[in-house]
């Protein structure tokens, strides 16, 4: 009988996880829209820090963005959804709500203080009739998209990680925002610095290295400098002190192939614009 019970116990475990578990659907408020997730972003800076005071403060349009996320998604309401845009868009803009959410509600205490796993996996959300876990949300259903560029545009609640954008996602402009994520990720010393014939990279570059791999036209058999080199910036009059495309191939020859990779451990500081990052 005790293991039984614990069977059933560890399954309930695992699909609370998964986000496989039914959520119940409220009636929407109203057509569901970006604008109160927008209004939250406005205490972004231009840094990638946030405001969390202010936003502690003035917490009612995330709150209410997502609250909306419980009566729509692609996957209940997929005419809303039409193209691969629309859904990726409403899944990137879930995600980062959602922990942004989670890291207002702790403040000042960061992902760090709750340790990663529990954070990414401890809570769940109902969104479009699903209880979803941010672990969830990220393996399960963000992986489906199968684009690399998805990881630069993640937000982890730490400086060492991708930072948020001051904009929702937008169906419309999707692909130059990803892009965009991707070279803010590479133009930051703490994701990408060269020293002499080292490059040291962020750890999200170890963690996902295969994903940013696969989409190499050498496949997984190429070198993930080769995708690194693809966003860093080609100047760095925007960001004094970064390396840039043509640092690298100095550095690392044409085929990227005579540098060594080392991954930096990643900052968990949180992004609070009141607080200075480490020296």
């Amino acid at each position: 009988m005790a293991l039984a019970v614990l069977a059933v116990l560890v399954a309930g475990a695992v699909l609370y996880v998964r986000g496989a578990l039914p959520a119940a659907v409220p009636v929407a408020a109203g057509p569901f829209t970006y604008t109160p997730y927008a209004s939250a972003l406005d205490r972004v800076r231009p840094s990638g820090d946030l405001d969390f005071a202010g936003l502690q403060q003035d917490r009612a349009a995330l709150e209410q963005f997502v609250a909306s996320l419980a009566s729509v998604s692609p996957r209940l309401r997929p005419e809303l959804f039409p193209t691969q845009e629309d859904g990726l868009a409403y899944w990137l803009n879930a995600y980062n709500a959602l922990v942004l959410l989670q890291l207002v509600e702790r403040h000042p205490e960061g992902v760090s203080s709750m340790g990663f796993g529990r954070f990414y996996w401890g809570r769940a959300w109902p969104v479009g009739g699903e209880r979803l876990t941010l672990w969830a949300l990220e393996q399960r259903i963000l992986d489906e998209y199968a684009d690399p560029r998805v990881h630069f545009a993640l937000f982890q609640g730490t400086r060492g990680g991708p930072s948020l954008d001051g904009a929702p996602y937008q169906p419309e402009f999707l692909d130059a925002q990803l892009n965009d994520a991707s070279r803010r990720f590479m133009g930051n010393p703490r994701h990408v610095r060269l020293a002499g014939d080292t490059v040291h990279l962020a750890r999200l570059f170890e963690a996902h290295q295969q994903d940013f791999l696969a989409a190499l036209p050498e496949g997984r058999g190429g070198n993930v400098l080769q995708f690194v080199w693809a966003f860093l910036p080609d100047t760095c009059e925007e960001r004094p002190g970064c390396d840039t495309r043509g640092d690298l191939d100095r550095a690392c020859g044409p085929r990227l192939d005579r540098c060594r990779v080392t991954f930096m451990p990643e900052d968990l500081t949180l992004p609070d614009a009141a607080v200075p990052p480490p020296r």
